[in-house]
């Protein structure tokens, strides 16, 4: 039989996150969770979730995602949150949130709705600023049968993909817009560095910080930054010339929208 050999490979952080596993049929379920880095293309994966992010406000009874198969075969699906471990398993979780059903099968072209549910003690959680989880779709392929036989062979090689999206909790209490947090980030020079600052209750996720570098546009963050509610952070800037500067973020709706920096 083949080893089994688990792999992880986290992408940038504004992106849905994949993991790759290589798993023998007969055990897969809470063991595929841990796992170390590997390059996966995106292309790989069947269940296909419709949304980058999930937003649960703090007065809403349930929000739902929406997954498809867009595979030929039939695909067994698990789904659980963490608190922000990729590492971690379901059976680990401890955050005030269900989501029914947590495993389920899914025909080929067909789809299957995630609801979840908010729990009692989620009232615990910061109701004055946003809280951010982490919700994983584990995507298990059928066990594969030999060539023109109903047997399963005694070798073969099998791969899960989990992908790993952004579950924001969202108290009723903040009357703001999120949408248009990131235009109220404060942005100021510091020596060679650019300092953010998020006054907001809100986490705001950028994808890029574009500086000219004579009359090339040079992108300050390749790997993208998330900055939560009322903290700052630093970039390296590239040169001394800050005209002309801005930003990336996303949305709600996943969308990605440029504008101007702002230097104070």
């Amino acid at each position: 039989m083949f080893a089994q050999k688990p792999f992880y490979r986290t992408f940038p952080m504004n992106l849905i996150e994949k993991t790759q596993m290589s798993l023998n049929s007969r055990n897969f379920l809470l063991g595929l969770a841990l796992s170390s880095a590997i390059v996966t293309p995106l292309s790989h994966a069947e269940i296909v979730l419709h949304g980058t992010r999930v937003i649960y406000p703090s007065d809403a009874r349930e929000v739902t995602l929406q997954l498809s198969n867009n595979g030929n075969k039939p695909a067994l699906v698990q789904a659980w949150i963490d608190e922000g471990d990729p590492k971690s398993t379901p059976d680990q979780s401890k955050v005030p949130f269900m989501i029914t059903p947590p495993i389920s099968r899914v025909e080929a072209a067909k789809s299957q709705s995630l609801r979840i549910t908010a729990l009692p003690n989620a009232k615990q959680l910061n109701q004055k600023q946003e809280t951010v989880l982490w919700l994983n779709v584990l995507d298990i392929p059928p066990r594969p049968t030999a060539k023109g036989e109903e047997t399963i062979p005694d070798n073969f090689l099998q791969l899960a993909i989990r992908s790993r999206i952004k579950f924001f909790y969202r108290p009723a209490s903040i009357k703001s817009d999120a949408n248009t947090a990131a235009e109220k980030l404060q942005w100021r020079k510091s020596g060679q560095k650019l300092v953010i600052k998020n006054p907001t209750p809100f986490h705001i996720t950028m994808t890029a910080i574009y500086q000219f570098d004579g009359n090339k546009r040079v992108d300050l963050l390749p790997q993208g930054l998330m900055l939560s509610p009322f903290s700052e952070d630093q970039v390296q800037l590239k040169t001394t010339n800050t005209a002309k500067m801005s930003f990336v973020n996303v949305n709600d709706y996943g969308g990605r929208v440029e504008q101007p920096i702002n230097l104070q």
